[in-house]
């Protein structure tokens, strides 16, 4: 799965900080809605909420994958979320996540959520992805990084 063509730059959300994931998941449903990708922001983020609160959709070395089904999507949706602080996501390695990947779609997109999951856990385990990102202050800095790094995989 190619998910640096699926990235733009409207979709890669940079904040400095959250104190917990719900503040986090209720301000990024807004700019989803701000960025006219959804209608219903307190809906989708009642499904992150409900989503992270199963299991963690933390992958570890400062990355996390949270993904849901909504019929909020029209269709596959990839965004990034850059938190500059870090975030605790109650990752397995007991790390603050600092690169989010969100994947969201409906419920007709079960094998490319699978896909992109399986994806993201490579780039993740094989590149230095957060570290560069991390660097980064602009969408188009962490949108070229994406397209670098990808390419590895």
């Amino acid at each position: 799965m190619n998910l640096a063509v699926l990235l733009k730059k409207d979709n890669i959300f940079i904040r400095e900080g959250y104190q917990d994931t719900d503040n986090f998941y209720n301000d990024f449903s807004f700019f989803l809605k701000r960025n006219e990708i959804i209608n219903n922001n307190d809906k989708v983020k009642r499904l992150f909420i409900k989503r992270e609160n199963v299991q963690s959709t933390a992958i570890g070395k400062g990355a996390a994958a949270p993904h849901i089904f909504s019929d909020e999507f029209a269709k596959f949706t990839f965004c990034m979320a850059l938190i500059k602080n870090g975030i605790d996501f109650k990752a397995p390695d007991e790390k603050k996540v600092f690169l989010v990947f969100l994947i969201m779609s409906d419920e007709r997109e079960v094998g490319s959520h699978l896909k992109a999951l399986a994806h993201i856990a490579r780039l993740v385990s094989s590149t230095d992805i957060v570290e560069a990102i991390k660097k980064t202050s602009t969408p188009d800095e962490v949108l070229t990084i994406f397209k670098k790094k990808d390419q590895l995989i």
